[in-house]
């Protein structure tokens, strides 16, 4: 019998990654503080197929743009797994090349501030771990990490690099571009 770890917070829950790291650590001993859009949707009841689930895991009604419901979801936890990314409906509604600009920033500007909101939410709840999932971009394109040695946090990828060689860009010169791109329309 696995033994008791502490709560911990997964946030985006529901998500298919953030799924499977709930299966996970409820079978290793944790509690878990889930937090969804809707804990009584209909695409959550797997859930209560998992075992420990009833007694281990509670699921929060949480807007990751809404610092209070996040803040109540990540109280009292030794961790926190910020898995989730928040997706405004109108980002997924705009299909026109010319409005890429726009959709990138809809995308990324409330992953910055969900972001944000769970590391304040974890700084007052003085939380001991909080894991962010990323993308691969974030790690992968650096020339100079040793080849077959495992990427951790201390291994980004090399701006420079990938300005030099047109690869794919870093999310940081992504929101220095959208900001510049956008500016002279957020006046109106």
């Amino acid at each position: 019998m696995a033994e008791e770890k502490g709560t911990v917070c997964v946030t985006g829950a529901g998500g298919y990654v953030a799924s499977w790291l709930v299966k996970l650590l409820l079978s290793n001993g944790y509690s878990i503080h889930g937090t969804v859009r809707d804990p009584h949707d209909e695409k959550n009841s797997h859930f209560k197929k998992l075992e420990k689930a009833s007694e281990k895991l509670k699921l929060f009604k949480v807007d990751l743009l809404d610092y209070n419901s996040l803040s109540a979801a990540i109280t009292g936890c030794v961790g926190v797994f910020h898995v989730a990314s928040p997706v405004p409906p109108a980002a997924c509604q705009i299909r026109r090349q010319e409005y890429l600009v726009i959709e990138l920033v809809q995308l990324i500007e409330p992953a910055v501030k969900g972001t944000l909101n769970v590391l304040k939410a974890c700084s007052e709840a003085n939380v001991k771990r909080v894991v962010v999932v990323s993308a691969g971009a974030a790690v992968f394109l650096n020339p100079e990490w040793p080849k077959g040695q495992v990427k951790d946090e201390s291994c980004w990828s090399d701006a420079e690099y990938c300005r030099r060689t047109n690869k794919v860009r870093p999310i940081e010169l992504q929101i220095q571009s959208c900001n510049a791109l956008i500016e002279p329309f957020q006046k109106h």
